[in-house]
């Protein structure tokens, strides 16, 4: 049996009841658990740097995934206060970069009141441009490749538990859930800041001062971290997910697959103070697989669309990658036109209570432009020809001297369009009456 422990998240219930912190003792050295522990970092970079970066411990993400679905609370392990002493040198709370995020040391799985996590579980933060509207759920990543990203999380805690305990004050801003890390005392690039963990190493061609947590390997396919804009006079709000790796079972949806799972979102609001809202205990539909009654042809080309997703949906959004976007409440035969040649893919999101999965086919749908086709009749041959036709696809031509219903269709030459896209049949005109017909593929 895994042993880990629980730290009070310090969330304010509603109006009801307060989560209560321990009580501070003379030793107010940041305590940060590896096991499971959600950290919030508040930073500011580039032309906006000031002398400190803050690091929060809200407590153990089980407590966040405890939460009733739909509860609101607000965060309380920090204060206002700590964050205007942090950031007084730039003026507050515009440009602020903040972001939450978690992981846990086992190097095996993880056993809780609330499920047992995978190793290699992460859990963090995506910026979201609308605080009313979730942000697409991002896939899942391999074990191997988050491995390197839950040492980068690790490190921001024990980064901030050592730079606590170097610090050797005790004030509001060193507490046993609050470091002010002074970046001048730890070298940005050489000491154990938020920022040398949390920012980039450029092998993205992303700013150096992105939050994806790169800058001690492969970073994040995702940015964390939300910027405050200037003035900062409205809330923003940053969707937090859990990320199982892919093939292993997610305890909360039960699924192996698909996108990660929608945990809930914070809001900051523009004096500065924090809330958390969990989200539905709905697990996000899966989108499953998409099938098309055709996948080439030429053009213009009619497909009619399928998709075998599953669970809670609301509704579909089926993107046909020729500008045509589509949004229904069901998902079958959904229709759509390729009036122009081209290779096109094909992408559908469906959304529920419990969040939302994407499923992407690349140059799904293949539309030839159609070929120009030409007949004669020249010494006693008729002859089929054309041009532009479709490089290696297959053709049929077929002949019948009667068009009575049924037609008995014989194959008069098969073969596949040449180089040139250029084919050509002749037959001697011996009957007055003869049809023929191009079929491909």
């Amino acid at each position: 049996m895994n042993k880990y422990k629980f730290k009070k998240i310090g969330l304010t219930l509603g109006l009801i009841a307060v989560m209560l912190l321990p009580e501070v003792t003379s030793a107010q050295v940041f305590n940060y658990n590896s096991i499971g522990d959600v950290l919030a970092g508040f930073r500011k970079t580039g032309n906006n740097a000031g002398l400190n970066e803050l690091v929060v411990d809200l407590g153990s993400i089980t407590n966040f995934l405890s939460l009733p679905a739909g509860t609101t609370v607000n965060i309380t392990n920090y204060s206002t206060t700590q964050i205007t002493n942090a950031f007084v040198d730039t003026g507050g709370f515009q440009f602020l970069q903040w972001s939450a995020f978690s992981q846990f040391q086992f190097n095996s799985s993880w056993i809780t009141p609330v499920g047992t996590f995978p190793k290699n579980t992460l859990w963090y933060t995506l910026p979201a441009s609308n605080v009313n509207t979730q942000t697409q759920s991002p896939v899942k990543n391999a074990g191997g490749f988050q491995s390197g990203i839950k040492a980068e999380i690790n490190s921001v805690g024990t980064g901030a538990e050592s730079i606590s305990g170097a610090l050797e004050i005790t004030n509001i801003d060193n507490t046993p859930f609050v470091v002010v890390e002074p970046v001048s005392y730890y070298e940005q690039g050489q000491g154990l800041t938020l920022s040398v963990y949390i920012g980039n190493n450029d092998s993205d061609g992303l700013p150096a001062n992105i939050g994806n947590f790169g800058a001690g390997g492969q970073p994040l396919p995702n940015v964390v971290e939300n910027t405050t804009p200037n003035p900062f006079t409205s809330a923003q709000r940053d969707d937090f997910y859990q990320f199982v790796p892919t093939g292993q079972t997610d305890p909360i949806t039960g699924l192996t697959n698909g996108n990660a799972y929608f945990v809930g979102y914070f809001i900051l609001k523009p004096d500065g103070s924090e809330t958390f809202t969990r989200a539905s205990s709905v697990a996000p539909p899966a989108a499953g697989t998409i099938t098309s009654t055709v996948t080439n042809g030429f053009a213009p080309l009619q497909a009619v669309f399928t998709t075998t997703a599953t669970g809670s949906i609301t509704y579909y959004v089926w993107n046909f990658g020729n500008g045509t976007i589509i949004t229904n409440t069901t998902g079958a035969n959904v229709t759509n036109t390729y009036s122009s040649a081209g290779d096109y893919t094909v992408t559908l999101t469906v959304y529920g209570p419990g969040g939302s999965s994407t499923v992407t086919v690349a140059n799904f749908i293949v539309a030839s432009p159609a070929p120009v086709i030409t007949t004669s009749v020249s010494s006693g041959n008729f002859t089929l020809s054309g041009t532009n036709a479709p490089v290696g696809v297959a053709y049929r031509i077929l002949t019948t001297t009667n068009l009575t219903p049924p037609i008995a269709w014989t194959v008069a030459q098969a073969s596949t369009f040449p180089s040139s896209g250029v084919f050509s049949y002749s037959s001697p005109a011996t009957n007055r009456e003869a049809f023929f017909e191009l079929v491909s593929p």
